[in-house]
C-alpha cells in the first residue's frame, strides 16, 4: 500500500489528509485560519498563520504513521483557495504582506480604468474583468513595496510551495497562475499584455508549470510534491476523471459550478484550466457564485445571531414560504459581474419575516445563483445530473432545492473534502479505480412552484436593477 497526503489550504481552515491506493482517507488533521475584513473592500489573512498551521496540520497526519508507513508516503499534491495573492521575499521566503484574498477588491479603481478593455482581457485570461482575481491585487502590492530587491509576487500556492518545499526556483502552476488575470490561457504563459494593462513586472511573478509537475520534495519529509491546483478546479477530480455530461457543483464559502469544457464556453461565464502536463491541457467552463456561505455568515451578522448554520436543516424542513433575498454579498458573480447592488430581502426587512424564514431566504438565494449559471452553462453544454459537493451540501434541502430548481437529479457524497481527494487524486497518478465518495445520496427533482416563483421573482428584480 501506497499513500498520497492531500494539503488543503481553504478560505477559513488549513487541511492535510492521507489517502490509500484505494481513494480512502485514513488520517486528517484540520486547523481554524482566521479572515480580517477591514474596510475599503479589504479582505485578509496572515500569511505567517497560513504556513504554521499548514506545517501543523502535516506533522499532526504523519505523526500517525509508523516508520514503515511513513515510507510509504511516496507523494503530495498542494490545493489552495484560488485568487489569494501575497508578496515575499524570495532569498528567505518571508512574507511582505498580508495574503490578499479572493473575497479582497482592494484594486477595484484600477479594474474600472480597464473597463475598454475587458473584451480582450476575456479571451487572452479566460476570466471576465474582476477585482476578485490576482492582478489588481498584485499591482497594489508592487506600488508599496516594489523597492524590494528580494520582492517576489504570486498566488498563495506559489507562496506555499516555496516555503514548503525543497525547489530554490518559486513556481506556480497553471491553474492558479490563470486565477491572477494575467495567463494567457492558451499559450499557458504569463502575457506580456496582460501584464502591462494591469502594470505588474513579469520578473517579480514565479515560473508557470504544469498542474502535474515535480515542484520539489517537503522540507523535513523529502515527500515529493507531485501536483497543485486550484481548490474548485481540484474538486472537479474528487472521484477521478467525470463524466462529460455532468456538471459539478461545489458549495462553501462561495459556490461554483464546473463543467467540461469540450467547445468554446458559455458566454459571460470563465474558462479554467482542469489539470495540465507537459504534453496535455484540459479546461472546465464555470460558473461562480460570491454569496454562499459567506451569505450564511452575513446574515448571522446582521440578526446577531450565532447559531444559525447549526440549525438550517430543521428550518428548511419547516419553513415553505420564506421571502427573497436578493443575494450580492461579495458582490454578484456571474453571469452579471457587478459589484453595486445591495443585499436586500423582498419583501424588505420589518415585514414580519423571522430568523429562521430570512435564513432559508439566504439558502434559497444560493440556490438561484447556482441555477442562473447552470442555464447559461447548458447553453452550451449537455448536462444531464449534478453532483454537489462542499461543506453546505450537507444540507439536504439546499440539495433538494438545486435538483428542483434545475430538473436535474443530484448526488452528493458524504464525503465533503472533494479539493483534497481531487489532488490526492491527481498527485497520485489518476488512479483508474479511484472510487466515489465514501456514500451517497441522491436527489430526485419534484414539483415546487413556490419556489420557482421565487426564483423567477428574484431574476426579475436583478433584471431590472
Amino acid at each position: 500500500m501506497e499513500y498520497t497526503l492531500a494539503i488543503d489550504q481553504g478560505t477559513h481552515a488549513s487541511r492535510a489528509l492521507l489517502y490509500d491506493t484505494h481513494g480512502y482517507c485514513r488520517y486528517r488533521q484540520i486547523e481554524q485560519v482566521s479572515l480580517q475584513r477591514l474596510a475599503d473592500g479589504r479582505v485578509e489573512q496572515n500569511a505567517g498563520k497560513i504556513i504554521s498551521a499548514t506545517r501543523s496540520c502535516i506533522d499532526a497526519v504523519l505523526a500517525e504513521l509508523s516508520a514503515s508507513h511513513r515510507q510509504a508516503v511516496t507523494r503530495c499534491g498542494i490545493t489552495t483557495q484560488r485568487s489569494t495573492v501575497l508578496a515575499w521575499r524570495g532569498d528567505d521566503g518571508s512574507a511582505l504582506s498580508a495574503a490578499l484574498s479572493w473575497q479582497d477588491t482592494r484594486g477595484a479603481s484600477h479594474v474600472k480604468a480597464l473597463d475598454r478593455y475587458s473584451d480582450a482581457i476575456h479571451r487572452l485570461s479566460g476570466l471576465p474583468l474582476s477585482a476578485h482575481y490576482g492582478a489588481s491585487k498584485l499591482r497594489w502590492l508592487y506600488a508599496r513595496l516594489h523597492a524590494e530587491p528580494a520582492l517576489r509576487l504570486g498566488p498563495l500556492s506559489a507562496f506555499l510551495t516555496a516555503r514548503l518545499c525543497d525547489n530554490p526556483t518559486p513556481v506556480v502552476d497553471h491553474s492558479n497562475a490563470q486565477r491572477t488575470q494575467l495567463l494567457d490561457i492558451q499559450q499557458r504563459s504569463w502575457s506580456r499584455q496582460l501584464a502591462d494593462w494591469f502594470e505588474v513586472p513579469l520578473d517579480r511573478l514565479p515560473d508557470c508549470a504544469p498542474v502535474q509537475h515535480e515542484f520539489g520534495a517537503l522540507l523535513d519529509y523529502g515527500i515529493p510534491v507531485t501536483a497543485v491546483c486550484g481548490d474548485q478546479n481540484a474538486a472537479w477530480f474528487s472521484d477521478g476523471l467525470p463524466d462529460e455530461d455532468c456538471a459539478r457543483v461545489n458549495l462553501g464559502s462561495g459556490a461554483f459550478i464546473l463543467a467540461a469544457q469540450t467547445s468554446a464556453a458559455a458566454p459571460a461565464l470563465l474558462s479554467s484550466v482542469a489539470s495540465s502536463t507537459d504534453t496535455n491541457i484540459s479546461y472546465l467552463t464555470e460558473g461562480t457564485v460570491n454569496g454562499g456561505g459567506n451569505a450564511i455568515q452575513w446574515l448571522q451578522q446582521q440578526a446577531g445571531v450565532a447559531d444559525i448554520s447549526a440549525r438550517l436543516d430543521d428550518w428548511l424542513n419547516t419553513v415553505h414560504q420564506p421571502p427573497v433575498f436578493i443575494n450580492t454579498v461579495g458582490g454578484l458573480g456571474s453571469p452579471w459581474w457587478r459589484n453595486d447592488i445591495d443585499p436586500v430581502f423582498l419583501p424588505s426587512a420589518g415585514s414580519g419575516n423571522s430568523t429562521a424564514e430570512y435564513a432559508v431566504a439566504v439558502v434559497e438565494s444560493i440556490a438561484f445563483l447556482v441555477q442562473k449559471n447552470l442555464e447559461q452553462i447548458r447553453k452550451t453544454h449537455s448536462v444531464q445530473r449534478l453532483y454537489l459537493s462542499g461543506g453546505l451540501s450537507r444540507l439536504g434541502g439546499l440539495c433538494q432545492k438545486l435538483a428542483n430548481l434545475s430538473g436535474l437529479p443530484a448526488s452528493r457524497s458524504d464525503d465533503s473534502e472533494a479539493s483534497a481527494r481531487g489532488i490526492a487524486w491527481l498527485a497520485g497518478g489518476q488512479q483508474q479505480d479511484w472510487p466515489a465518495g465514501m456514500s451517497t445520496q441522491f436527489f430526485t427533482p419534484r414539483s415546487d412552484s413556490g419556489l420557482m416563483k421565487r426564483y423567477q421573482l428574484f431574476c426579475d428584480y436583478l433584471a431590472q436593477q
